[in-house]
């Protein structure tokens, strides 16, 4: 059995199968399956299998990618466990949550010019998913805080507020970070463009 289970599975595993939602259901109910929505499902057994839920956030919802604090996470750039999967949309108008037995599944927009930059495949066969860069997640995950206007603060919000070690973000493309954050168009972001100018002095 595959991953990451749907109703076209089904067909092709067994062909004439005149009730593959009632078939889901039944191996759902014995807990060989865990039920992400109607029509798709988790192989039991991989609920915390980092790359397996990253290829579950992907089909879930979309077109979407790994990003926010489960792909800093991901990246070591902050120390906390992330209770829920995040990922970026672009023009859905709204956020949009899943509450599964596998647990949460979290998307938000980011804007459509910054959506398709810096994107990378990570893992391989079925479990491979599509995630922002460090410094793209980063980018992302500032466009959804209040607005920073004061260069002061930013190393408050970085260090202290979202927890990002700073060692590692020192580390960051910094190059890249330039690059992407005038995209989004957002306040804090350029602030933070003004804050890397003035510590390369």
């Amino acid at each position: 059995m595959p991953d990451l289970v749907d109703m076209l599975w089904f067909a092709r595993k067994e062909a004439g199968l005149r009730y593959p939602k009632a078939a889901a259901s039944r191996l759902a109910q014995k807990g060989e399956l865990i039920r992400l929505k109607q029509g798709l499902y988790l192989r039991s057994g991989l609920e915390h299998n980092t790359y397996a839920l990253g290829s579950a956030a992907n089909r879930l919802y979309g077109p979407s990618y790994i990003s926010f604090v489960w792909a800093l996470r991901f990246y070591g750039l902050i120390p906390e466990d992330v209770p829920h999967v995040t990922s970026a949309t672009f023009a859905k108008g709204r956020s949009k949550r899943f509450d599964t037995a596998a647990g949460g599944f979290f998307y938000h927009d980011v804007p459509s010019a910054a959506y398709p930059l810096s994107l990378t495949f990570l893992g391989d066969g079925e479990q491979q998913f599509l995630v922002a860069s460090p410094e793209k997640a980063l980018c992302d995950e500032l466009y959804l805080k209040p607005q920073v206007r004061a260069l002061k603060e930013i190393p408050a919000l970085l260090f202290e507020d979202m927890r990002i070690d700073e060692e590692r973000f020192f580390a960051l493309d910094r190059a890249l970070l330039c690059s992407l954050a005038p995209v989004y168009r957002n306040t804090t972001l350029h602030t933070l463009i003004r804050f890397l100018e003035k510590e390369k002095t």
